[in-house]
This record gives C-alpha cells, sequence and structure tokens, in this order.
C-alpha cells in the first residue's frame, strides 16, 4: 500500500510544481481581483487588499472592513473550493493593519491497497494566514508588509510548511495610482522529499480614476507580474464604473501563464447598501482553460 499511496503523492506533487509549488497562494480570493482581470494594485482598498496589496488599505474609504468570500476554482479540472475571510482597520490616518485567511479545499482521492482496493479516501488540504500593516508615509505614499504563514497537506505523510513576506508600496495623486509590490519572499516548502521554492512575485500597477459626474465614476486598472522563480510574465487590465458607491460594473482581462494563473477573460458586479456589500465576479472563457467558468463571490461589511 505505501508503494501505491507514494505514487499518488508524487503524482500531486507534480501536478503542484507544474504549476509552481503552493501556488494557491497566488490564487486571488477577492471577487474584485477576477472582474479586473487580476490588476487590482492600484484599485481602490476592500477588505481583501491585505492580501493583494497591503499598503492600499491605509487609502481605505471606510475605518472597518470584513468580509467572507467563496470559489469555486477550475470547474472543469480540480473542482476545487476557496474559502476566505479578510479585512482591515485604521488605527490612525497613518496606520492600518490588515488579518487575512484562505483555505483552499480539494476534491478528494482514492488511497488504494496493493490488491486494488479501495482502502479510504483522502482530502488535500492548503491554508495560509497573514497579517499586513501599511503606513502613510506622505500624503499620497504609502508603504505595506505582509506576513504570510503557509500550510499544504498533500498526504499524511506529505505535508509541508512556510513562512513569506509581501513588500510593498502605493503613490497616489490626484486621479493617478502607482504601485510596486513584491509577493511570497520567503522560506522554501518541504514535503519530506526536497524543498520547492515558493511563488514568488514582482509587480507594477498603473491606475486612473475619473469623476464623471458628481454620482459616478469610472476607474482604469492596469497590472504587470514575473514570476521570479519561473521567469513567466503575466499581465491584467480592468475598468470599473461605479454609481453613487452603491452600485460597480466591472470586466477584464488577464494575459496569463501556465505555471500560475492562465489567461482569462473576466467581468463582475457589486452592491453596496447601509455598510453591507455583495461582490461576485466570473470567469468567461476565451481560452481552453480549466479556469473557464471559476466564479468567486463575497459578502462583507464596513463603516
Amino acid at each position: 500500500m505505501k508503494k501505491r499511496v507514494l505514487i499518488l503523492v508524487m503524482t500531486l506533487i507534480t501536478a503542484q510544481l507544474y504549476a509552481q509549488s503552493v501556488a494557491f497562494v497566488n490564487i486571488s480570493s477577492d471577487p474584485t481581483y477576477y472582474s479586473l482581470g487580476g490588476a487590482t494594485l492600484t484599485a481602490d482598498a476592500n477588505a481583501f487588499s491585505v492580501s493583494g496589496n497591503s499598503s492600499a488599505i491605509v487609502f481605505g474609504e471606510q475605518k472597518i472592513s470584513a468580509a467572507a468570500s467563496y470559489g469555486i476554482w477550475q470547474p472543469t479540472g480540480v473542482n476545487d473550493g476557496i474559502i476566505s475571510l479578510s479585512g482591515y482597520g485604521l488605527l490612525t490616518d497613518k496606520i492600518a493593519v490588515g488579518l487575512s485567511g484562505k483555505y483552499l479545499l480539494h476534491q478528494p482521492y482514492d488511497v488504494i491497497g496493493n490488491d486494488g482496493t479501495i482502502l479510504k479516501q483522502y482530502t488535500p488540504q492548503d491554508l495560509s494566514l497573514e497579517v499586513g500593516v501599511a503606513y502613510k508615509v506622505m500624503d499620497g505614499l504609502s508603504a505595506g508588509l505582509n506576513l504570510r504563514y503557509i500550510s499544504s497537506n498533500l498526504y499524511e505523510d506529505a505535508q509541508g510548511s512556510a513562512v513569506a513576506a509581501d513588500l510593498s508600496l502605493s503613490y497616489r495623486l490626484n486621479g493617478l495610482r502607482l504601485a510596486l509590490a513584491a509577493t511570497n519572499i520567503g522560506s522554501k516548502i518541504d514535503y519530506g522529499y526536497t524543498p520547492y521554492n515558493l511563488p514568488s512575485m514582482a509587480k507594477f500597477g498603473v491606475g486612473y480614476a475619473l469623476n464623471l459626474n458628481e454620482k459616478s465614476t469610472l476607474s482604469f486598472n492596469g497590472e504587470c507580474d514575473y514570476l521570479i522563480n519561473k521567469g513567466g510574465l503575466m499581465a491584467g487590465l480592468g475598468a470599473e464604473f461605479n454609481y453613487n458607491k452603491m452600485v460597480a460594473a466591472r470586466v477584464g482581462v488577464h494575459y496569463g501563464d501556465n505555471n500560475s494563473i492562465p489567461t482569462f477573460a473576466s467581468a463582475g458586479l457589486g452592491v453596496k447598501f447601509a455598510g453591507v456589500s455583495l461582490d461576485a465576479a466570473y470567469i468567461l472563457g476565451i481560452t481552453d482553460s480549466p479556469i473557464n467558468g471559476s466564479m468567486m463571490i463575497s459578502l462583507g461589511y464596513s463603516f
């Protein structure tokens, strides 16, 4: 049986490494991320910004923002589920802190004995927990730091953990927005066989927000991500129309890399009333990819 289990575990590890080890840390749990084609480095801060760009949370319009999300990832492939809780709070006009937790639930697989019978089922699980802080260096300029704990469980004898940090900078002047970030810089993860690098990235974002009238705004966001360990390049473009800070319509397109997030187009909607917000995103099929049909929805509250 151990031989069969080992084959299964190594197959799972190989699948993870093909898309970088613990690639789930780069799978966002924010519906806005998918709505805007992955270009959220310069987007307005929300409850999930602590994971995407912690330096942005100090620019948040709300003193406290929290949300929970649920998503279906790669429904025509692995069909994983994503559950997340995230939020931030402004301690002063210059300091903000945030917390976030993300849980990726894989589909179970059969553990087969030497006689070919199914002995049991095992469900791999991935988890990340993080804390972030942002500091407003001066008007329009902020810096952020995230510390992240990562746990990956492929089988009873194939488990690993790691710690990582994100560094980010955000600059805003009138409608112009710029941002830089380096993510998942940290230790290697070891499942008991060989240690592997985390899927580190260097990011650059640029955006611009227009006030169309007293109630309507239109914003554009662009982002370029470089996969440090694999040498791949990704980019995203997104646009959002917001009416009276109550209704938001978003569209985006993402040029991807098979070692991380593949190419996709996306659309999403958001509504907010009396502090309660509901956001949803759907990934459209522009390539033959298992992420087509993936979706994410969140429910939050801010004040």
